[in-house]
């Protein structure tokens, strides 16, 4: 199954501070895995929950 990657993804956790990208060295310090792109994010659902799914600023690719 393939799941379509939405280039401009903006999920929840991207707006309301709980994004793993955006904690970095919060993760580092506290020994999290440190993830570097929205496809390894452990929130990230594909194109479905992103704010611009289904508009015209949603941009999917494979």
């Amino acid at each position: 199954m393939n799941e379509r990657y939405c280039t401009r993804y903006v999920g929840v956790t991207c707006i309301d501070g709980s994004c793993p990208i955006a904690l970095r060295d919060e993760y580092i310090e506290r020994g999290y895995d440190i993830i570097k792109s929205c496809k390894e994010c452990p929130y990230y659902k594909g194109c479905e929950d992103s704010y611009f799914h289904g508009k015209e600023e949603c941009v999917e690719e494979l």
